[in-house]
């Protein structure tokens, strides 16, 4: 009907979680990432640096990475990492509260600057 292109990029097990709609209409754009290009060398660099703004103060435990994991955020960068501009429908983290789910209290200064929660703060991130 819009005649606009896409891609829907899914990692490893996020197919389940596409809507009913987009699995009956738009499977054609459904792009399908193999977990060594998630765990590749660009991808862990942007991840890391990313990480260093996102994952702060006593949030930055020994399993941050694996909560992060949760959000697809590797699989974002992709979304994102040749874009000229981006241009996203998320939440906002509230001042004080945790980047992982946005519910959890935490040190105000450990919220993120770039306060736009879950795996799409992480895409605006890059």
């Amino acid at each position: 009907e819009h005649h606009h292109q896409f891609v829907h990029f899914l990692g490893p097990g996020d197919e389940q979680w596409a809507s009913t709609k987009a699995k009956a209409e738009q499977r054609h754009g459904f792009e399908h990432i193999k977990q060594e290009l998630l765990e590749g060398t660009e991808v862990s660099k942007a991840f890391d640096k990313a990480g260093e703004s996102r994952v702060l103060g006593n949030q930055r435990t020994h399993d941050w990475e694996a909560r992060v994991a949760e959000m697809a955020a590797r699989r974002n960068f992709l979304q994102v990492r040749c874009a000229d501009a981006v241009y996203v429908v998320g939440w906002r983290l509230e001042k004080g509260k945790d980047q992982f789910t946005g519910r959890n209290d935490c040190p105000p200064h450990e919220t993120p600057v770039l306060d736009v929660g879950g795996g799409t703060g992480w895409a605006c991130q890059w």
